[in-house]
């Protein structure tokens, strides 16, 4: 079973390979229509990710710049990716200055957030008032985890600027549900906090070889069954949705197959 999904995998590699190297084409698009898709959520807090070249094709301006704004406007917490996975051979996480890996908002957001979790490998970015505070931030998708908490408090999805949704949630669905292709790991290293610093063990969970999301087929999946919001802003794409309406929808499926996030 375990080689059959193996060779799966291929075509879902080489079709996401084509649409990512496909040019997307976005044009101007009214700046007020794209801060106008917010305010249809009541919600406090959202977990954005951005792609700023969609961003900058579409709206005047600094790219990065006009996203935060219009989420500061309309969200009291914006929280992001500050995933540092080369922790498992640097060894060090210095929480004010260690760059994220994926993606320039995140690298800039860095610079404007007022808290990072101690998470070596998966750390979140906040900008705001929402925190962390009860949770273990050093065993990544535990059930007493971060990605936990998000899934507890049903916090709102954004991408902005990407061609579908992005989730990283799906890697907590993956060891909640103890999927047979993702393997756990502990690795040591140093926490650097300002001027204090302190030795850590962080467990996380990674693949266990060149998997993907097929994520045309979850978004269809969710798409079928309205769980996730999506405006086309002359070509400027925006995905909106709740985790908790991604795991109902999402969980059934992956109880079902094992493998249905990645093939």
């Amino acid at each position: 079973m375990v080689g059959e999904q193996y060779w799966k995998r291929w075509p879902n590699f080489a079709l996401h390979k084509l649409l990512h190297e496909r040019p997307r084409r976005v044009k101007p698009a009214d700046p007020e229509r794209f801060a106008s898709v917010f305010e249809r959520y009541a919600d406090d807090t959202v977990f954005v990710h951005a792609g700023l070249s969609d961003v900058n094709a579409a709206l005047p301006g600094n790219p990065y710049e006009t996203v935060l704004d219009v989420l500061e406007r309309h969200f009291d917490s914006i929280l992001a990716p500050g995933f540092t996975d080369y922790f498992r051979k640097s060894g060090v996480y210095a929480k004010e200055h260690s760059r994220p890996m994926y993606g320039k908002f995140n690298s800039l957001f860095l610079g404007d957030a007022d808290y990072r979790t101690d998470d070596a490998c998966k750390s979140i970015l906040v900008r705001g008032d929402y925190r962390f505070e009860e949770r273990n931030h050093h065993d990544t998708f535990s059930p007493e985890g971060c990605f936990a908490q998000l899934r507890d408090d049903d916090v709102l999805l954004a991408s902005i600027g990407t061609p579908w949704l992005m989730c990283s949630f799906l890697h907590y669905l993956e060891s909640k549900h103890e999927v047979p292709y993702v393997y756990e790991d502990t690795y040591e290293g140093t926490l650097i906090d300002g001027d204090q610093s302190r030795r850590i063990e962080q467990t996380c969970q990674y693949w266990d070889g060149f998997w993907r999301f097929n994520k045309l087929k979850l978004h269809r999946h969710w798409r079928e069954r309205g769980v996730v919001d999506e405006y086309d802003l002359n070509g400027l794409r925006v995905f909106v949705a709740s985790i908790a309406d991604i795991e109902a929808a999402t969980s059934p499926e992956i109880r079902s197959d094992p493998y249905f996030l990645v093939t």
